[in-house]
């Protein structure tokens, strides 16, 4: 079996080594003939060579994006610059007075304002400080808070003072 498999090896190497001998000497003969037509180059490139030169096709081409009297696609959609949510841009409920509250069909929000004076616009779901709001009624507002795991439910309800 050993013998058998080595006189196909050799066989075989002896088959491609006149193949290349072959090729060899008709290029040879054909240049040295001068024959004036050309040999073929893409018949005897190699497939690392084709490809080379399909990747350097590819990169002369060359792509413009024509702007004008369009939208730019790669300009953010939302504009201006932003600012982090400060400390004092939340309003703290335990501090915080219901001043008044706006009921339409569509929409309601609440008035609210803090310790310092400073009034707020918020409606259901609007974050405050350790929580958001729960609910808006036609006289209060009710916010969940949580604090160190702890639950609490605020309720501001509105003044009846009318001078």
């Amino acid at each position: 079996m050993a013998l058998r498999t080595l006189k196909f090896i050799v066989a075989l190497t002896l088959a491609v080594s006149v193949g290349v001998i072959l090729s060899a000497v008709t290029d040879v003969g054909a240049q040295s003939t001068g024959d004036p037509e050309p040999v073929d180059q893409s018949l005897s490139s190699s497939p690392s060579q084709e490809a080379r030169e399909r990747i350097n096709e590819l990169r002369r081409n060359e792509f413009f994006y024509q702007s004008f009297g369009r939208n730019d696609p790669f300009r953010s959609l939302i504009g201006g610059d932003f600012e982090a949510a400060l400390v004092n841009d939340i309003v703290d409920m335990n501090s915080a007075k219901l001043v008044g509250v706006m009921w339409g069909n569509d929409d309601h929000f609440a008035l609210v304002e803090d310790g310092a004076g400073f009034g707020y616009i918020l409606r259901v779901g609007d974050r405050v400080r350790n929580g958001r709001i729960v609910s808006i009624r036609k006289n209060a507002l009710t916010a969940r808070l949580s604090l160190y795991g702890i639950s609490n439910t605020v309720v501001l309800k509105l003044d009846k003072t009318e001078g």
